[in-house]
């Protein structure tokens, strides 16, 4: 359980209490590379076994379109705007943003959380059980714990289909990351720095 927990409460944790003493440039940079260092400890815990699925590519650059598309029609829990002071920040946020979010958010939603929302015996739970109150949860856990929450339980729905139809976390990973990265591309690329 703690390779869930552990990397998922620093991930939550670390980057406001950095940001009290210092800037966010800073405590994002503190943020990355506690996150990328705890899933390294824990990396082969997560037996992941990647290999490349089509289908999870198409729902990562169908959450990106969702993101970028529903930005103005709703109110948002509140605003970020993230601007790196130079190439070193931006790396860092770039490492974290595509590498560690989808890491993290993948294996402790769909990984863990909706596994022992079925079950307290969670390491039992097939990847990918369907429950009607896993998915429920687990999309409004996801969703509301993103600022821009409607596009959040949108992309909280796309990826729990997914897990339910390939079985498999690294296809949820996968298509995160690649949400994630057009979503940085587009970020750099139009300095819409407000989706960070």
């Amino acid at each position: 359980m703690k390779e869930y927990l552990i990397p998922f409460l620093a991930y939550i944790f670390v980057m406001p209490v950095v940001n009290f003493f210092f800037n966010d440039n800073v405590a994002y940079l503190v943020h990355a590379i506690i996150a990328i260092l705890l899933l390294a400890v824990f990396w082969k815990r997560y037996k992941l076994n990647f290999r490349l699925d089509f289908l999870a590519v198409i729902t990562g650059a169908a959450i990106f379109i969702i993101w970028i598309g529903l930005e103005n029609p709703y109110f948002h829990f509140y605003e970020i705007k993230f601007i790196p002071l130079n190439e070193f920040f931006l790396a860092a946020k770039i490492a974290g943003f595509i590498l560690a979010a989808p890491l993290i958010e993948e294996l402790f939603t769909r990984g863990f959380l909706m596994r022992i929302l079925i079950d307290n015996d969670w390491k039992k739970v097939p990847i990918g059980k369907y429950t009607l109150s896993s998915f429920i949860i687990t999309v409004l856990f996801f969703g509301l714990s993103h600022n821009r929450w409607l596009v959040g339980i949108i992309t909280g729905i796309l990826l729990n289909l997914l897990l339910y139809k390939r079985k498999r976390i690294d296809s949820c990973i996968q298509a995160h990351f690649v949400a994630n990265l057009l979503l940085a591309i587009f970020i750099i690329s139009t300095s819409a720095w407000n989706f960070w």
